[in-house]
Formats: structure tokens, sequence, C-alpha cells
């Protein structure tokens, strides 16, 4: 209850923007401040506080968050018109049944989207009654069960970033290609779904690797994705925090949960067969990580710190993976080391 109260008010945010938040933040305390009240009151106060806004415009709907059980599902289908030069954004919106509640009437959805063009370069989004096209993200609101936007002015077939910054919480469903999502891990500039597109390439490896027949192949990683993920850890602007997050291999738990039927020995030795091959392929890559995150001086817990240590961490780990089958002892000493130099828990563990 609690999460999804916090992602409710994050979506009254999206929909009134930061400035038109803090007025409503303002309002709710000069209203209510030492009173027990709803969150009707709450959503109301923002509202008022911002009549323009879709939240007002939208505020008996936008309450069903409230009152509707479930996580809403949202599928989103492109076609691309090669000749009008025009790309159509379907979205549609469902939720399961709950006790008590057989069918949902549709939410308020903000979707935060932007276009990328193949090779990772932002797109204009102009749609067709638009003067001006505009760049970087825009949120769409999706009240109905399926809304289609047509953006024009599309050369090529664009990749669609739908839900920056995480605008709404909600399981997307997106049939997206590998090449896409490849796109997507390399230049999306919003983090969450760059780390996204790599979680879901990896899934697609494992779900492929579990569900073949025969023995486990020692090798389930193909070059596209392997490249990916070096680009990723040598890439000079991304945090080591980022970084570390999206070498990190989805887990067992979550690859379970996508089969209907699951045989956890298999599914164990997929991931491992998975994180030997990504260690074995990347050792002059992980090193070149270790040795260049394992320094961080005095132990201070900021962002940037945390990251490197995480980051260190990881390589180290794979590094003394891939030792196992390489025989090289030269790495596990230099875990030893890193053991008994740690300047922190972190570091030690």
């Amino acid at each position: 209850v609690y999460e999804k109260g916090a992602e409710v008010v994050r979506m009254m945010q999206t929909l009134v923007g930061r400035e038109g938040f803090a007025r409503g933040m303002k309002l709710y305390f000069e209203r209510h401040d030492g009173q027990a009240v709803t969150c009707d009151d709450f959503a109301q106060a923002i509202a008022d506080a911002n009549p323009e806004s879709d939240l007002a415009r939208l505020l008996p709907q936008f309450k069903r968050w409230y009152s509707q059980a479930g996580t809403p599902q949202v599928r989103a289908e492109g076609v691309y018109d090669e000749a009008a030069r025009t790309y159509t954004l379907t979205l549609s919106q469902s939720c399961l049944p709950t006790p008590g509640q057989a069918s949902k009437e549709p939410f308020v959805i903000p979707v935060s989207l932007g276009l990328l063009s193949a090779d990772g370069q932002p797109l204009p989004l102009q749609l067709a009654h638009w003067t001006q096209p505009e760049t970087g993200s825009r949120t769409f609101v999706l009240t109905q069960a399926s809304e289609s936007f047509t953006f024009v002015n599309l050369d090529s077939a664009p990749v669609p970033s739908l839900l920056r910054g995480f605008s709404a919480p909600v399981v997307l469903s997106c049939d997206y290609t590998d090449a896409q999502l490849l796109t997507l891990l390399a230049a999306d500039p919003d983090p969450f779904n760059r780390w996204e597109a790599g979680q879901r390439l990896a899934l697609r490896r494992a779900l492929k690797a579990i569900q073949a027949e025969g023995p486990v192949s020692a090798e389930p990683l193909d070059d596209a994705f392997l490249g990916a993920m070096r680009d990723v850890l040598r890439h000079a602007q991304l945090d080591a925090a980022f970084k570390e997050l999206v070498l990190t291999l989805p887990s067992e738990t979550y690859i379970s949960e996508q089969l209907a039927e699951v045989d956890p020995q298999r599914v164990h030795a997929v991931r491992e067969a998975m994180r030997s091959q990504l260690a074995g392929a990347l050792q002059g890559d992980w090193v070149w990580a270790f040795e260049h995150h394992k320094d961080n001086g005095a132990y201070r817990p900021d962002p940037v710190s945390t990251g490197r240590r995480a980051l260190a961490g990881l390589s180290l780990s794979m590094l003394c993976l891939a030792s196992r089958y390489t025989g090289d002892a030269v790495l596990p000493g230099k875990a030893y080391q890193h053991f008994k130099d740690a300047g922190n828990m972190t570091d030690r563990f």
C-alpha cells in the first residue's frame, strides 16, 4: 500500500510539474496542517493549486488508483508508414480482475516517452496538429482503454523509449526487437529504460537456453549481447553504480517468474553459464574495471564512492569466476590482497 501510494504521488508530480507540485504541497499544509486527512484531501489540494493541469481535469478518474486494486498493464504497439513518414503508437491499458472487482475502469496513466533513431540519435516529437516539433521527452496521458498517437515527419522507423522516469507504476508490454533493445541500451538518455533494455536482452537469452532441448549450453550469450555489455563497462560517461546494475544478470527468482513450469536446477545452470561466459569473454575489461575502481581512499558513503565499490566488487567476482576455468592464480591472489587491504565492510565482504 505504501509503495503504491508513493508512486501515485509521483504521478501527481508528473501531471502538474515540480513547481506545480510544490504549490500543491504549500496549499495542502495551509489547509490541513495538524489535521487527520485522507488521500482524497491530498489529491484535491494538489489539483486545486494547479487548476489548468491534467490532474485537475481528470481528478475523479485519477482517484481510481486508490479505489481499484491491482497493477495496470500497458501494451504498446508501433507502426511506421514509410510513404507518409509517420509513426503511429497505440497504447492499450487493462487490469486483471481482483476479489470483489471483476472489471476495472480505465486509469489515468501518464506515459513519458521519446523517440530514437536506429543509431540512437534523439528524434523530434511532432503530432500532426502541432505547429512545431519538440525535443526530448513528452508526457502523454492515457485515459481510455486504447489510444493512438501519430507522429509525423520521421524519415525512418523510430525506436520508442516508453515510461521515461518511470512515469507510471504499470507493467509495460512492447514487442521490441533485439536491435531496438540494443539501441536503447546503448543510447537511451533515460537510465531506467537503458537498464531495462539490458535486462530484457539477458532474460530472452536465459529463457531460450532454459527452454532448449538437451544439456545446458556453455555459451548461451551471443556476440551482440557480449559486445553491448563491454560497451557499457567501458563507457566513459556512465557512472559506476549504473554499470554495476546493468552488468548484473536477472536473478534466478525473476527468471523463474517468467516460466509456466520451473526447473530450479536448469534455471540455476543457465544463469551460471551466462555468468561464466560473461566473466571469460570480458576478462580483460573486468581487469580494467577493477584496477580503475578499487582505490577510493578513506571510506565515504557518497553515491560516487558507493558506485565505485560496487563495480570493483562485481569485477573482482567475475575475475575470480573466470579464474576457476583458466587456472589463473594471480587474480585470486589479488582478491585476497583486496580483502586484507579493505578499509570498509563492503570491500571486505
